[in-house]
């Protein structure tokens, strides 16, 4: 079977044939060895079938190895930040968020992340932990982000988009380098890849650790809760891989990360947070008569304690997912290809601080995905989901609680579709028309994993939360410039979120202490335009892009104006607009990029936990830069920095971030 699709003739055809006859597995296929026969990266994301960039049914940015090591970032966030239709916050020195076309917040909630396919999205509080991914930027082959509401494809709470970071594969790449970095802020940081290979197998082994310090500005009165402490990360990842025959493919992995940092928190106050994971994964492919069969399962655990807490109580979520998926792709006649799956999931948090209780759900789903080639320059792909979420608490609950144990038996049933129309007249213009619809679903804290009990408040979850809504519809038009090696990129979109969540506006008295309880809070709307041009000639990279964006909040009197820890109408920049430029020789690589945004506010809290206020932000012009330059026997030296422009920089209502610069070494082997 043949599962990528472009026009070649004579010996190129003949090439592709070769190549992918038995080897179209949908998670370890031979990204390099189809990049270079395409002249362009290569995908399977989307559809689960291997696609070049420029045909995938969805608004989709990938950034290259090449990208990530000429960006100078020391961390994922750092590599994201100039990327067309992205929102960078940075809040502390280890702590920033990333959200996809605007809604970006602490700890922020819209953005599906998954590493080789498997979820890193931490459920039980709906956010992403950067620094405890189990990754290093050495290890990863391209970062594929999907923008807009893409749960048909990808499950819940890809409501805003998709980010998955695609690994080297050990049975297809052989890649191994050492590095060490030093540098501000008391930065230390050291990495590895080692990848071994026989036969038809491979083994690859990655880790790394990072020792730093938080940045020297003061924080703000009302964001201060508490003094803050040294940073530190390490990860281990441990994956094997061989094939079975001409057919199938196992691979197995194993990793663990153990990361402390400050954290400005979603009721926008300092904590300080130390992270614990592990997980377990196996996944296998069969290219079998019926179609290409992929099943895989996977475990999660993750702990996170957080102090100070609420009134000095400490948090202690433990969180475990367990997640297992079948699918086939498969094809019926030349133009048309379906996808069908299944998935499990069960994910359980225990109540924290009061305790003991526990917090679960159990979910069945179902998707399928139909892609048609209506035509030789047209294509046609749906997909819809149907999640089936059974709700369930363990435990005993506090005296004077507002709410009984039968209250968490309940059943959410989210539909989720996604349809794109791609349009290629010709060999330079693609045209997209692209709509989707996905939900939020709460997450575990605010059903209620979070108890707090003290004599005058308590602090809960609550069971009767709704999920929150996310559709957008958009068009998009890309133009490849060849005589000049350029593209150019447009899209407009249009976004509504229904049913959004807050965190703590809402208030029940059963007869004791009232307590906080999280709230649907009202919806919001979003439209906007992105453009840009990049290209490379000779020795020059460049590239150009710019998004604007007006959002309309329509939330209930009493959570208006941030009141409630919510205000993406006033937080979400109107502009934000990038530029780089980069000139490479045989030894010598030099690299820029500049980031603008415009006047904004930050939320910061009044009472604690409770009410917050919005505070201006003005608009910042920031720049990052990196030089390399490659010594023999594999060797590279660089000097790069992040906010080079100021020492100090006000960029959100949390510490000023201050300029970081680090060197690092690099030996390949």
């Amino acid at each position: 079977m043949i599962w990528i699709r472009y026009t070649v003739t004579g010996r190129r055809l003949a090439a592709v044939l070769l190549l992918l006859c038995g080897h179209s597995y949908a998670q370890s296929i031979d990204y390099g060895a189809l990049e270079q026969l395409v002249g362009e990266p290569v995908t399977t994301s989307v559809t689960g079938a291997p696609q070049r960039a420029s045909d995938v049914p969805a608004n989709m940015e990938i950034i290259t190895a090449e990208d990530i090591r000429r960006s100078g970032a020391y961390d994922v966030p750092g590599v994201l930040r100039h990327v067309l239709g992205v929102q960078f916050q940075q809040w502390t020195n280890d702590q920033a968020e990333v959200s996809l076309d605007g809604y970006d917040q602490a700890f922020s909630q819209r953005v599906l992340v998954l590493i080789d396919g498997r979820q890193v999205y931490a459920d039980y509080f709906s956010f992403t932990p950067w620094s405890a991914l189990p990754i290093e930027l050495a290890a990863i082959r391209q970062i594929e982000i999907v923008k807009g509401p893409a749960c048909a494809l990808f499950g819940f709470n890809a409501v805003a988009g998709v980010i998955n970071i695609v690994t080297f594969n050990p049975v297809h790449d052989d890649v191994s380098s050492v590095s060490a970095s030093a540098g501000t802020q008391g930065l230390s940081e050291g990495s590895f890849i080692t990848t071994l290979q026989g036969g038809n197998a491979g083994l690859r082994i990655f880790g790394g650790g990072r020792s730093d310090e938080d940045f020297s500005t003061p924080m703000p009165p009302e964001v201060d809760n508490g003094g803050r402490r040294n940073e530190s990360r390490r990860d281990i990842d441990l994956e094997g891989g061989a094939k079975l025959g001409d057919r199938g493919e196992v691979t197995v992995d194993l990793n663990g990360t153990d990361a402390a940092q400050n954290d400005i928190t979603p009721v926008y106050s300092s904590e300080i947070s130390e992270f614990a994971t592990n997980a377990a994964r196996v996944q296998l492919s069969y290219d079998a008569p019926v179609g290409l069969l992929e099943g895989s399962a996977y475990t999660n655990w993750m702990e996170q304690r957080a102090a100070p807490g609420f009134a000095g109580q400490e948090f202690d979520f433990t969180n475990r997912i367990s997640v297992a998926q079948l699918e086939d792709l498969f094809k019926a006649g030349a133009r048309h290809t379906f996808r069908v799956a299944l998935e499990y999931r069960s994910d359980s948090t225990q109540t924290t601080p009061f305790g003991p209780g526990e917090v679960l759900y159990h979910v069945w789903s179902g998707s399928a995905m139909w892609e048609w080639k209506v035509a030789p320059s047209v294509t046609f792909t749906n997909a819809v989901r149907l999640d089936s979420l059974s709700l369930a608490r363990e435990g005993p609950l506090p005296p004077g609680y507002p709410f009984t144990a039968g209250d968490w038996d309940r059943t959410l049933q989210p539909v989720s579709y996604n349809s794109g129309l791609v349009w290629k007249p010709d060999d330079a213009d693609t045209l997209r028309l692209t709509t989707g619809r996905g939900a939020l679903l709460p997450n575990l804290l605010n059903l209620g994993a979070r108890l707090a009990v003290t004599p005058l408040i308590g602090l809960s979850g609550s069971p009767f939360l709704r999920p929150t809504t996310v559709a957008q519809d958009e068009l998009s038009w890309t133009r490849a410039l060849g005589a000049v090696g350029a593209q150019i990129k447009l899209a407009a979109f249009y976004e509504q979120t229904d049913a959004v969540q807050d965190l703590g506006g809402g208030f029940s008295d059963a007869g004791g202490a009232p307590y906080a309880l999280p709230t649907n809070i009202g919806n919001s709307r979003a439209r906007g335009v992105e453009s840009g041009i990049d290209g490379t000639v000779d020795h020059w990279r460049w590239g150009l892009n710019a998004t604007l964006e007006t959002i309309i909040d329509r939330f209930d009197p009493e959570a208006t104006d941030g009141v409630a820890f919510v205000d993406f109408e006033d937080t979400t920049p109107h502009v934000i607009a990038n530029a780089n430029i980069g000139w490479s020789s045989s030894a010598w690589e030099v690299d820029t990029y500049l980031q603008y945004d415009s006047r904004t506010f930050g939320l910061e809290p009044v009472v604690v936990g409770l009410v917050s206020q919005l505070t201006p932000v003005s608009g910042y012009l920031e720049a990052d830069a990196r030089v390399g330059y490659r010594l023999p026997h594999q060797i590279t030296l660089a000097l790069s920095g992040q906010n080079v422009l100021h020492a100090e920089q006000r960029q959100t209502s949390a510490a000023e971030v201050q300029r970081r610069v680090l060197g690092t070494v690099t030996m390949q082997f």
